[in-house]
């Protein structure tokens, strides 16, 4: 009997420490769960808190923010009154700028390739400053450093019977360059170069190019306008809205 009831208490011991682990896996478990159920009501609170804290200082944000917008004219203001008189008289003083315009000189029975003369058109005040033309009407010298933008419109028109200069095909080039004469170079190199195909036979075409560029010239340099074909430009009415050469000061260091 005694040999059975130890049996007996040696099973339910068994038992008993056979259950145990269950119930640790359950109480961790528990408790795990109370953790994220605090992390989560943490996280909950935060975002409320947050948003509360948004709407609660979005108004007070908007009212600063229009305060400085208000205050920064009124410094402003404060600061440009006594200026502006000289403001106004610097703005309404400032001179045009001073530009060079060159209209086409006509020479009659003038053909063939060669420099293309010209006569000062409308000068403005002070102008020499930084350009002339010089005697023989095709040189525009340059009298300042800098950079300026020079400006080329010559206008063509078709004669009747001129087929060209040793030119055997109906169609023709016209060509015509601004040639740079510098010290700075050996050779006279282009500034600007314009090409265009016309037919010489047909005297009822016109054909107007233009072209223009910002140079850096030096004090001393020397502009040319070459063309190909003299006889072919327009000299009629009206010229010196068909051809000219214009230079003006574009930017001084």
């Amino acid at each position: 009997m005694e040999h059975g009831k130890e049996d007996v208490a040696s099973k339910e011991y068994a038992v008993l420490m056979e259950h145990d682990p269950v119930s640790r896996l359950k109480t961790q478990h528990r408790s795990l769960r109370r953790q994220m159920c605090l992390i989560q009501f943490m996280t909950v609170f935060l975002c409320i808190s947050c948003c509360l804290f948004t709407l609660m200082y979005q108004p007070y944000a908007s009212s600063c923010k229009e305060n400085e917008i208000k205050k920064a004219p009124e410094i402003g203001m404060q600061r440009q009154a006594p200026e502006s008189d000289s403001r106004e008289d610097i703005t309404l003083g400032q001179s045009p700028t001073r530009f060079t315009r060159l209209t086409i000189k006509q020479k009659p029975g003038v053909s063939g390739a060669g420099n293309v003369t010209w006569i000062l058109k409308s000068p403005e005040p002070d102008h020499k400053e930084y350009f002339t033309l010089d005697n023989d009407c095709e040189s525009l010298k340059v009298h300042r450093d800098g950079t300026y933008k020079v400006s080329l419109q010559i206008t063509y028109r078709g004669l009747e019977g001129y087929i060209g200069d040793g030119e055997q095909s109906q169609h023709g080039i016209l060509h015509h360059e601004i040639h740079h004469y510098t010290d700075s170079y050996p050779r006279v190199p282009p500034l600007l170069t314009y090409m265009e195909t016309v037919n010489f036979k047909s005297p009822y075409w016109k054909k107007t190019l233009f072209s223009e560029g910002i140079f850096s010239l030096n004090t001393g340099d020397r502009l040319k306008v070459w063309s190909s074909h003299l006889i072919l430009i327009d000299v009629g009415e009206k010229v010196e809205q068909k051809t000219f050469f214009v230079a003006y000061p574009h930017f001084f260091s």
